[in-house]
């Protein structure tokens, strides 16, 4: 009878063994940092996400402020005293314009051309059509006027149409976005046929000290060209409408 007795003890051992070890695992209390892991884990993610919402407004704001232009960001000589060269040739009259705001952009063959900024801080295009008889008897017109949101200007440009008249000369003029080069200006007049770079070409440009270029003609030519397309520094074209 004594030799059961022996195998019995082992298996009983290896009972007991295998049910302390289940009660091991399935004792909460035998891992007392799961819950923690957990929570460390649930707050982490939480904090992270309330992280990211507030990013995007955070950098809407900063766009936003970034994407304000001032009339003077166009125009640098806005924001610098004026000089004798900035005198217009004639009163301007509108009651909108601030007067101590007036600056000479280009005196071209077909126009003496002027910025300013209005009492909304909109800018302005002011503009005398030139006769251009080039005897010293040239006559000018009345002044035309043009304005725009700076940031409208700084994407399209402003343009300016004075009619001709019997007694007075007329000019189509287009003051264009800063990002357009004199270079390219240049190689965009001169594919137009019969244009050239002579003394009052029929499609004149002219470009300020900072880089600005303005265009201008006769009506009659605007009329018959259309549009001129110039090519902007991102690879797309800025279609210049004349009529």
């Amino acid at each position: 009878m004594m030799k059961y007795k022996f195998p019995l003890l082992i298996s009983l051992g290896s009972l007991a063994l295998v049910l302390t070890s289940c009660t091991a695992v399935s004792d909460p209390s035998s891992s007392p940092s799961s819950n923690p892991t957990s929570e460390s884990t649930l707050s982490s993610a939480t904090s992270s996400s309330a992280a990211g919402t507030s990013a995007p407004t955070a950098q809407s704001t900063a766009a936003s402020e970034t994407d304000q232009v001032t009339a003077d960001q166009i125009i640098p000589t806005l924001s610098r005293p004026d000089t004798s060269e900035d005198q217009p040739p004639a009163e301007v009259t509108d009651p909108s314009i601030k007067q101590v705001s007036l600056r000479v952009l280009a005196r071209l063959s077909y126009a003496e051309e002027f910025a300013a900024v209005n009492d909304k801080g909109d800018l302005c295009l002011i503009a005398w059509a030139n006769s251009g008889d080039g005897d010293g008897t040239a006559t000018l017109s009345e002044a035309g006027l043009q304005c725009d949101e700076p940031a409208e200007v700084k994407t399209d440009g402003l343009s300016l149409r004075i009619e001709q008249t019997k007694d007075n000369p007329g000019v189509v003029l287009n003051m264009l976005p800063p990002d357009l080069t004199e270079d390219a200006v240049r190689t965009a007049l001169l594919k137009i046929p019969g244009n050239h770079e002579d003394l009052r070409p029929p499609v004149e440009f002219g470009s300020t000290d900072f880089g600005l270029v303005s265009v201008a003609m006769l009506p009659e030519t605007a009329d018959g060209l259309g549009s001129i397309s110039i090519p902007r520094p991102d690879g797309k074209d800025f279609t210049l409408d004349l009529d």
